[in-house]
């Protein structure tokens, strides 16, 4: 792959924390710092510890509540029957579908939302499916949902902010793997993955409309800050990207931005509020019989005004293995990754690494004798779950995993991947699977429960903090019945 701007920096600089020597770069002359505060997380803490938690998603919510969803487990259970007394957290409260928290303070405690806002239960009526959330929130401040069976993809949406979700589209589409984007107040877009669709709901979410079965992207879509009404971008694969700017009709796109080594079932792009287009990877855990530790994490960014990626960088990590990366922007050029990391010598404990930057798309700085210098994106990078979320093997074949005749070789607990965010004021916070937990007599759980680690110190993604709104502060008309609000 091709190599970016170096960063100079030490192992031990990197195991403290990353301090960018632009002094050193330059001969001596100071020049402006554009280096992230050293970057520190809380310990993790469990959002449920009687509930699964595999591949959960989160939504900050325009009154500064935080919404976390997980999968319910089904295709998630370790069959190694030393966890069968664990099955509780499985199948006590099981409704077929995806399992929903909501937080008022910050992720210090959480609420468990069911039915009408019930703490058990459904959470809505005619919704079904155990898997496969992700959040969307359109311009309007609803909050949108799914779930899917495979047989069926089914939307939700909550007009409060997630305190419930009375509106339900049991079969929007079917298929395996959708994605939600909001768009204008009332509009979503349901992209599923296989096989390739994206639909359209102008109404909230109660009907959709076929947009296309043809077309690039390979993941979630981002909603385009420099064309909110039809912007969309969205990951072709780990290495590229497409923009739409007619609602998802037609794309163009720009692949090949020199990643380095994958180990992801999806490309992660971020999009910052200034439209600067950042992905990530990160790879060299191969599976199961992985003895060797050639992990890295790389890191690019997409100019718009030149339509040309930038020269990649290689974002600095312990010796070890890395899979699974999620990428977050917030204002101009503040970009954070998150990853499983292992460390040398111990390659079954996974643990969660966090990176920030304040200069994604690289910054011009000037020095103290007047002179200006060019410098890549620079990163602080931090251990951020402390302790292993996963100890044992991690096995990347998805729902074949459950074929597999050893119990460790095919654990899926996990599910493919985990997220991060920001709250409103900037701090970031992590949503995980952790099968550290044992059950009632002593063995491994049949699932993983879902923790949270939020930021302790360092930078924020947010330049200022944005003021906190209610529900009805956004809703000019509301449909009698729906819960609907139009512009």
């Amino acid at each position: 792959m091709r190599k970016g701007v170096p960063l100079v920096l030490s192992l031990a600089i990197i195991a403290a924390g990353l301090i960018p020597a632009i002094a050193a770069a330059t001969g001596g002359v100071d020049c402006e710092d554009v280096a992230p505060e050293p970057l520190a997380f809380h310990a993790p803490q469990f959002i449920d510890t009687t509930r699964a938690g595999g591949e959960p998603v989160t939504i900050t919510t325009p009154d500064g509540a935080i919404l976390v969803s997980a999968h319910a487990g089904t295709t998630h259970a370790y069959k190694d029957p030393t966890a069968g007394p664990g099955g509780g957290d499985f199948a006590v409260g099981y409704a077929n579908q995806t399992l929903n928290w909501r937080s008022t303070d910050g992720g210090q405690t959480w609420k468990f939302v069911g039915l009408a806002g019930q703490e058990n239960g459904p959470h809505s009526l005619s919704s079904t499916g155990f898997s496969d959330p992700d959040f969307a929130i359109d311009q309007g401040g609803r909050i949108y949902n799914v779930e899917i069976d495979l047989a069926n993809v089914a939307v939700f949406s909550s007009p409060d902010f997630g305190k419930s979700w009375p509106t339900a589209n049991p079969e929007a589409s079917f298929g395996d793997r959708p994605w939600l984007t909001g768009q204008e107040p009332n509009e979503v877009f349901l992209y599923v993955n296989l096989p390739k669709q994206l639909w359209r709901s102008t109404d909230g979410g109660v009907t959709f409309s076929l947009v296309t079965t043809s077309l690039p992207a390979t993941g979630k879509m981002i909603s385009d800050p420099l064309n909110p009404q039809h912007g969309l971008i969205a990951p072709v694969g780990v290495q590229g990207i497409a923009m739409s700017g007619d609602d998802g009709k037609t794309w163009k796109q720009y692949p090949d931005a020199g990643l380095g080594r994958s180990t992801q079932f999806f490309g992660v792009p971020a999009v910052d509020n200034a439209g600067n287009v950042y992905v990530a990877a990160a790879g060299g855990y191969t599976g199961t019989d992985d003895t060797v530790a050639n992990g890295e994490v790389t890191f690019n960014y997409f100019d718009r005004a030149t339509e040309e990626w930038g020269e990649p960088i290689e974002i600095p990590t312990p010796p070890g293995d890395a899979l699974w990366p999620w990428v977050i922007a917030g204002d101009d050029g503040r970009v954070s990754v998150v990853w499983y990391q292992t460390l040398q010598g111990d390659q079954n404990r996974f643990y969660i690494y966090a990176a920030q930057t304040l200069n994604g798309h690289g910054s011009t700085v000037t020095c103290d004798d007047g002179s200006t210098r060019e410098v890549a994106p620079q990163f602080e990078v931090a251990n951020a779950s402390g302790r292993p979320v996963h100890m044992g093997k991690i096995c990347l074949d998805g729902t074949t995993c459950n074929a597999n005749t050893s119990f460790e070789g095919g654990d899926r607990r996990l599910g493919d991947f985990f997220t991060v965010n920001f709250d409103l004021f900037g701090n970031l916070y992590i949503a995980s699977g952790d099968t550290t937990l044992r059950g009632p007599t002593g063995g491994p759980k049949p699932v993983s429960n879902p923790i949270f680690i939020r930021q302790l110190s360092g930078s924020p993604m947010l330049e200022a903090p944005i003021a906190p709104i209610e529900p009805r502060d956004l809703c000019e008309v509301e449909v009698p019945t729906t819960g609907i609000c139009l512009p």
